[in-house]
């Protein structure tokens, strides 16, 4: 049965007149792209490309690029990728170029693309040894941390639908990654950082003078490299390459200073640099090149910055801040650097808004509105029922007005989460704003959520792909970073109310091993972490940091551990199962439960 029969059938069962219908197109949706986005993936074309005459960036294995420096005595590495295997193969093509050692790695910020792939550089053992060095931000473990612990789960849904990790080969046929070609998301195979530091950092790497300088802006550990004997400079994502620059990221992340992203560009034109290195997209080469760029970067961020300051100063809210704040024509032409295949203008000012002013937009009727399913229905009846609400859907979707029918629909589907026919309206939406999208970030989760609505990805098939997103976020590997303190504060945002609303118990928590001892303390409802194991305490539990690392990925589990002598229990086990109960892990592999 064609997209259009079925279309056509569900109207008829809806007691629905299809004559308004007559119009609509009987083909399918057919997969397409957005012509420019289309073209945009000619920029990530696999090439090395020589800087001056030492530096090589790896352009189109992955989302992010690999730097490779060639020192005098040996090779430094600048960021690492997303996948192994992918890093495997660029590092067979640097091999190519040079047989030095690798001496040095820097991680210019914390994100996966950047981090991800450091084994297929260096093993853990050189590291240990002192063979090679990790050089990062001194933020950056902590923002490694918390972004696979503390918000893991949801990062690693959000980051499936923001990469369009689950559709079809036909939707990604051509496509890129907006910063990049399509990720190629692994589990990390990350290693600490050796070598931090604060501001900035003057030094000498396997012979060769490399000044770093603390930039924060796509990130808030973000750091460049400066090369003064060849004027070369390493960019990170401060310059993120060959787009608009993603000032909010849709995924979710913490507020992205505008203003202090444009001070970081200003501190970079300041190197008056011969060559600049970006770790998305090509090299630039030529200073007035290099300064044109970071200039127009700045001035487009500067510009979405300033109007929408000015404009929320005259009471604008974001619905209304989103007409009103474009670029002008010399910045939005500006290609392919101030181009929106990777952030856009609108979500950047809603970001704005928010970061300086809250939620909160000045009616006090969002104070404590109808709840959702309460005002659709309400809506509904207004429109005169269901049957008219999707027919002005249909009619609005036969009109290319495809917003307005998802939308409408939305409602429907709210009081009636399995209404096909409200899904099948907004999926097709979805389908036609989707390919029509220039932005990659907007088109995956259109197309995400037209599968979605389409019965095509269910809960299961969802928490399989998150569990292994997560692993993006939360590998072995990364969870050797994790402290005792880092494991157990992440105890606290999964505290149950309900299983602990009459709770009062305290459980100490030993790993001698690394010689650190832990309360948590359940008031409550409220669960707190202390240092140290107060003089009395009746419920404990000892264990290696080591076997602390298999319950955060899911390898270990308590009772296992208490059977094989891996977990010492002292106290009563009916009070410690009462404890392990108050915490809500129910979306993670933690095996944290004593059955």
């Amino acid at each position: 049965m064609s997209p259009f029969s079925r279309f056509s059938g569900l109207l008829l069962a809806a007691a629905l007149p299809l004559s308004a219908y007559a119009e609509l197109p009987a083909e399918r949706i057919e997969p397409s792209i957005n012509a420019e986005l289309a073209a945009h993936t000619k920029v990530f074309a696999q090439q090395v490309y020589r800087v001056a005459d030492n530096v090589y960036s790896a352009v189109g294995w992955q989302l992010g690029n690999v730097v490779m420096i060639e020192a005098p005595q040996g090779l430094i590495i600048v960021d690492t990728g997303e996948s192994v295997s992918e890093s495997r193969k660029i590092m067979a093509e640097f091999r190519k170029l040079t047989d030095k050692p690798v001496r040095a790695v820097v991680y210019t910020h914390f994100h996966p693309d950047h981090i991800n792939g450091v084994q297929a550089f260096v093993s853990r053992e050189q590291v240990e040894r002192g063979e090679v060095q990790i050089y990062a931000h001194e933020t950056l473990l902590q923002n490694v941390v918390a972004q696979g612990a503390l918000v893991g789960p949801i990062l690693g849904v959000r980051s499936a639908y923001s990469f369009g990790s689950f559709l079809p080969a036909s939707d990604q046929e051509g496509m890129n990654g907006g910063i990049g070609p399509l990720a190629k998301p692994e589990p990390s195979s990350f290693i600490a950082p050796t070598v931090t530091f604060g501001e900035r950092l003057d030094t000498t790497i396997a012979g060769l003078d490399v000044q770093f300088l603390h930039v924060p802006s796509e990130a808030p550990d973000e750091i460049t490299l400066y090369l003064p004997a060849n004027r070369v400079l390493i960019s990170a994502e401060v310059d993120q390459g060959p787009t608009l620059p993603n000032i909010h990221t849709l995924r979710g992340t913490k507020f992205r200073d505008p203003v202090q992203w444009v001070e970081s560009l200003d501190k970079l034109r300041a190197y008056q640099a011969e060559y600049m290195v970006p770790l998305h997209g090509r090299p630039v080469s030529g200073q007035d090149k290099v300064e044109e760029v970071l200039r127009m970067t700045r001035d487009g961020i500067a510009y979405i910055h300033d109007q929408t300051v000015r404009w929320m100063n005259k009471g604008l809210t974001p619905d209304e801040l989103v007409e009103k704040v474009k670029l002008p024509p010399h910045l939005a032409g500006y290609t392919p650097y101030l181009r929106e295949y990777y952030g856009t203008v609108k979500h950047s000012v809603r970001q704005i808004y928010n970061g300086y002013l809250g939620w909160f937009q000045g009616d006090p009727v969002a104070l404590d509105p109808t709840p959702p399913r309460q005002y659709a229905e309400r809506l509904i009846a207004l429109a005169g029922g269901r049957e008219k609400l999707l027919l002005e859907a249909g009619n609005a979707y036969l009109k290319g007005d495809y917003q307005w029918a998802a939308e409408l629909a939305g409602y429907a589907i709210r009081v009636d989460h399995e209404d096909t026919l409200a899904r099948e309206i907004k999926a097709r939406s979805f389908r036609k704003l989707g390919y029509a999208s220039m932005n990659i970030n907007w088109r995956n989760w259109y197309l995400m959520s037209a599968m979605e609505l389409e019965g095509k990805l269910n809960g299961d098939v969802i928490r399989q792909r998150s569990v292994e997103m997560r692993k993006v976020f939360l590998s072995p590997d990364m969870v050797r970073s994790f402290t005792p303190q880092s494991f157990l504060q992440n105890w606290v945002t999964r505290v149950d109310p309900e299983k602990a609303g009459d709770v009062e118990l305290t459980l100490g928590f030993s790993f001698p091993d690394v010689d650190e001892q832990w309360t948590l303390e359940v008031r409550r409802g409220v669960a707190q972490l202390h240092k140290g194991i107060p003089e009395g305490t009746a419920l404990r539990l000892s264990m290696d940091k080591r076997f602390m690392e298999t319950l955060l990925t899911g390898e270990g589990g308590l009772v296992k551990g208490a059977l094989l002598g891996d977990v010492k229990v002292d106290g009563n086990l009916l009070e410690i199962r009462r404890f392990l109960n108050c915490f809500d892990f129910s979306d993670e592999a933690f095996g944290l439960t004593l059955r």
